[in-house]
């Protein structure tokens, strides 16, 4: 959304519709105009659209940060964004699997009780301490391997200044992140938690350290299903750092709320029918620690102070939304597109049951592991990327209001 919309938002702005200067663009052709030219066409045409959007999206970065002084970028951040360093395509990281972990297996289990699965049914949010805790020394190899050698696809989303490293469906480009969704306890956490027979997931994404914080908000970018099918997971490798900044606050039992409508991101606490949720819980996790919500939750994240981390602190986290069994695809357009920009043919209405969206519970699908196995996936659309890209920039209004509440501590 801030890649497309930056379009319009810097032009009404700075009157320039893209706001990289000739300097840094010389910079980057040299650096990866040789790499580009290499490839095939599928993945030449798929770096250029990426790299186009980059520049969209350094617009927008550069219209949220007028008027403020530029703190000094960490090296998280540096080597997020070097482009000598740029992948595309699949990724194997040379970490090994956890202890006692073999490649095949199925999804470990982790038994929940019933009071635990009330608990989230009554607050619409639960943290399983330790839930991951086996994972914690593999999912921190791979988020390093994956910062030192930035992928593509990352890099609008880094460029918005939002987080040091930020990388959606992590999973489709990165055999560490599949294999932790085919074999960590998480299918099985979320299918007793959602009373369900099957988990599919929609979407993921690495965050690593939060720069500008989000207010209190609904989480929209669930994939193609509709709020009742979703839920949402994060997994931390670290504890959240100075002063537990990063730490996620989330509105008790909001997911029941009858104000909030279903495109809404963004909430006032006092509006609507949210003033009567009145409890609220602020999870510190431990590296390990599961949080497990409904993705109508009202939360927010506070950054820390002058959006910048300090050097040698971080926040890596995990997360993503799934689908419960029976879900049918449907296609909201807008904002919520993004994260469905794969190159899968389903329409709305049918069921959801694809590759694109794979099913990690009760048990994977030979079919859909395979055709991710042997490089079939299309992750990232060029027409699809093309028609989304003219939607948000056409409403583009509605969204200059984002770079006003990004960072907002209350």
């Amino acid at each position: 959304m801030l890649a497309f919309a930056g379009i319009a938002a810097q032009y009404l702005v700075t009157g320039r519709a893209v706001g990289i200067d000739v300097e840094e663009m010389n910079k980057l052709e040299s650096a990866v105009g040789s790499y580009v030219l290499q490839q095939d066409d599928a993945t030449r045409n798929m770096l250029l659209t990426a790299c186009g959007a980059l520049i969209i999206g350094d617009g927008i970065r550069r219209l949220t940060s007028i008027g403020a002084t530029k703190p000094a970028t960490n090296s998280i951040a540096s080597k997020a964004i070097n482009p000598l360093k740029v992948t595309a395509g699949i990724q194997s990281p040379p970490v090994p699997l956890p202890a006692g972990v073999v490649a095949g297996q199925m999804g470990q289990r982790l038994e929940l009780t019933e009071e635990q699965i009330k608990q989230f049914e009554e607050d619409g949010v639960i943290m399983i301490k330790g839930g991951c805790k086996e994972w914690v020394d593999f999912l921190r190899g791979i988020t390093e391997f994956q910062i030192e050698n930035p992928h593509v696809w990352s890099l609008v989303g880094r460029m918005s200044g939002l987080y040091d490293y930020i990388q959606r469906n992590m999973w489709m480009t990165n055999d560490g992140f599949r294999d932790f969704l085919y074999y960590s306890p998480l299918g099985h956490c979320l299918a007793q938690l959602g009373r369900t027979e099957e988990i599919r997931c929609t979407t993921d994404m690495l965050l690593v350290n939060p720069n500008k914080g989000f207010g209190w908000h609904q989480d929209n970018q669930n994939g193609p299903i509709d709020f009742p099918n979703a839920m949402r997971w994060w997994v931390a490798m670290d504890r959240c750092g100075q002063d537990d900044f990063g730490a996620p606050e989330y509105l008790c039992g909001s997911h029941r709320n009858e104000s909030v409508s279903d495109d809404a991101v963004f909430v006032k606490l006092e509006d609507g029918d949210l003033s009567t949720f009145e409890r609220k819980t602020k999870f510190v996790p431990e590296p390990g620690d599961l949080i497990i919500w409904d993705a109508r939750t009202i939360h927010r994240i506070v950054a820390p102070p002058e959006n910048q981390w300090v050097e040698g602190t971080q926040r890596r986290a995990i997360g993503g939304t799934v689908a419960k069994g029976g879900s049918m695809y449907y296609n909201k357009g807008g904002a919520s597109g993004i994260s469905d920009l794969a190159g899968h043919k389903q329409k709305n209405g049918e069921m959801l049951g694809s590759p694109y969206f794979p099913r990690i519970y009760p048990e994977r699908v030979p079919e859909e592991e395979d055709l991710r196995a042997r490089g079939g996936l299309v992750g990232r659309s060029p027409k699809k990327i093309v028609d989304l890209g003219v939607t948000l920039a056409s409403n583009a209004g509605k969204y200059i209001s984002f770079t006003k509440v990004v960072g907002k501590k209350d």
